[in-house]
Order: structure tokens, then C-alpha cells, then sequence
């Protein structure tokens, strides 16, 4: 006889960044628990595995993978797993103030912060842009790479799930000027810089700042920074630098973190590249290819293309 093979256990915590003010993200994993809540946010359910029937607004909604349950701040509901069954699911949790700065950047005219119905079928867009904003929270990504997933994920959120929101275009203000001072800031403010500051240094919205540049010069402010980062870890790598002080410098999480971004974009570890440096007498460049699709998935979905697995 064999022994069964023990349950997962219940794990719950919640996510944050300074770089992402009024939003957090809530993980429940293998919970089998009646969920009693009144939050003070809007909140987006992203169930994984989770089935159930949830009582809110005077109804019970049946949710389960595939859907999104939505629920304004303040209602009350009620969470019950089916028959008792442990299930995952992850809640992106957004401050009604920043909701209502989304809307303010993004709609052409004054729209209410209010969900369009309280479950809907999450589209392909919707869970891609999900999971790099969780993934890039579990890769501790940078500032700017932090706000443009948010950014990015905003629109979605927006268009498919706010009540009365317009696929009207706004425009993207003075693009030629302002991207090209979003180009001199990243240059003379540092490795550290974040989008907000480039989209004040520009006169726009993080998100028109982030359309207009990427229109502009083909990729995101945040894949021209990592651009940056590798090139002065290269630099660094031939005057001697060791790889662990240039990971610290050029403001990579850690040595995996700038070992795994520097192979993808120079073809080799920073060890091979800078042991190549030292062997040449003149430190020839050799041939410099950077791989292909540095734009939007440059960062998190090169090392995450499903969900963050549960712990």
C-alpha cells in the first residue's frame, strides 16, 4: 500500500513595488477557504485553478478558469471553492485613484471608474499582458520596466473591462520633440530612470510616452535601457571590471539577472565576452549582433512564457 502524496499547502501574500503606487497584486495558492472580503480597491480575479461560486451584488456567479471576476471597492462578497476543493488564483488590486488616473491618460472624455459586468471571458491580450506584469514583479524588474508593463496592461484593462470606455485614439502630443527628450534623459539621467520621469521630462502621459517612443525608435524605453546597461557592462568588462561588481553597476537584480539579459543580447556570458576582451591585443569588437525582438518582449516573456508557477 502506498502512501498519498500530500497536499499542497495553502499559501497566501501579496506583491508590491515603490516603483508601482496603488497597485498590488494578491497570490492565493492551493486555498480550499470561504474568502469573506470588503476590500477599499478595485479588484480583477485572474482565477488559475480555482472553481467556485462567488455571491456579490445580490447574485451568485460561477467562477472558474478563463473568466475574470471584477468587483468595485467597498462591495462585499462572499467565496466558496467548489465542493471544498483547494484552487489558485492571483487578484490584481488597483487604488481608485490610480484607476482613475488610467482613464484620465487614455480616454478622451470623462468615463466612470466602474467594471462593465462582474465576470467576462478574459481575452489572449488580457492574460499575455497578466502574466509579464506578474512575471516581471517576481523578476524584480527595474522602475521603468515595472511602469511600462503597467502601463501597457492598462490599455487592456480599459478597453475590455471599464464601462463606457472609447477605443478613441488621444493623441500622443508633440512626438518628434518629446521622444527625442525621453531619448537624452535615459542618456543623462542614469540606468535607474523610471517612465514617469521620462514622461514629465516630455510633456506627456506614461502611457502616450510609452507609445510615442516605441512608434519612434522601435522599441520601449525600457528595452532602450536595458540597450544602455548591456553597453556599459561591455565597457566595464574590458577595462577589467569583474562580472559581479558590473551586475551591481548597471542595475541588474543579481548575477543570473545580468547574465541572462547580456547572453541574449551579445551571444555570449560576461565571463566568455570579457575573456575574449583580454586575449586580443587591440580588444577588437569582433562582430556585435543583437538578437532579434528587443522590443516589447525583451524582458519578461524571454524568461517567462506561462504563469508563474505556484510556489
Amino acid at each position: 500500500m502506498t502512501n498519498a502524496a500530500p497536499s499542497p499547502q495553502e499559501f497566501i501574500g501579496f506583491r508590491r513595488s515603490s516603483a508601482l503606487a496603488g497597485l498590488e497584486v494578491l497570490d492565493a495558492y492551493h486555498t480550499a477557504r470561504d474568502w469573506r472580503v470588503i476590500g477599499q480597491e478595485y479588484a480583477i480575479t485572474v482565477p488559475r485553478s480555482w472553481r467556485g461560486e462567488v455571491h456579490y451584488r445580490g447574485a451568485t456567479h460561477v467562477v472558474e478558469p478563463g473568466i475574470v471576476f471584477c468587483n468595485q471597492p467597498e462591495e462585499p462578497l462572499v467565496a466558496k471553492p467548489e465542493a471544498g476543493r483547494a484552487g489558485s488564483f492571483n487578484v490584481l488590486l488597483l487604488h481608485p485613484e490610480l484607476l482613475d488616473e488610467w482613464l484620465s491618460e487614455q480616454q478622451t472624455r470623462p468615463v466612470r471608474s466602474q467594471f462593465s459586468a462582474i465576470t467576462k471571458p478574459i481575452s489572449h491580450g488580457l492574460i499575455s499582458k497578466f502574466q509579464r506584469l506578474f512575471a516581471m514583479l517576481d523578476l524584480g524588474g527595474s522602475a521603468m520596466e515595472l511602469q511600462s508593463e503597467a502601463a501597457s496592461l492598462s490599455e487592456f484593462v480599459i478597453k475590455e473591462l471599464i464601462a463606457g470606455a472609447s477605443d478613441a485614439k488621444l493623441r500622443d502630443g508633440p512626438a518628434i520633440r518629446g521622444t527625442a527628450r525621453m531619448r537624452e534623459c535615459l542618456h543623462e539621467e542614469g540606468l535607474d530612470t523610471d517612465l514617469e520621469t521620462l514622461a514629465n521630462q516630455a510633456g506627456l502621459s506614461r502611457f502616450q510616452a510609452l507609445r510615442a517612443f516605441k512608434r519612434r525608435y522601435g522599441l520601449p524605453p525600457h528595452a532602450y535601457q536595458l540597450c544602455l546597461r548591456i553597453s556599459r557592462a561591455r565597457r566595464m568588462l574590458l577595462a577589467g571590471a569583474p562580472p559581479a561588481d558590473v551586475a551591481a553597476q548597471c542595475g541588474f537584480v543579481d548575477q543570473s539577472h545580468f547574465n541572462r539579459h547580456f547572453k541574449r543580447q551579445v551571444g555570449m556570458t560576461p565571463m566568455q565576452y570579457a575573456r575574449t576582451g583580454a586575449a586580443s591585443p587591440c580588444r577588437s569588437s569582433g562582430i556585435y549582433r543583437v538578437a532579434a525582438a528587443l522590443g516589447e518582449n525583451a524582458t519578461a516573456s524571454e524568461t517567462h512564457s506561462e504563469w508563474r508557477r505556484d510556489p
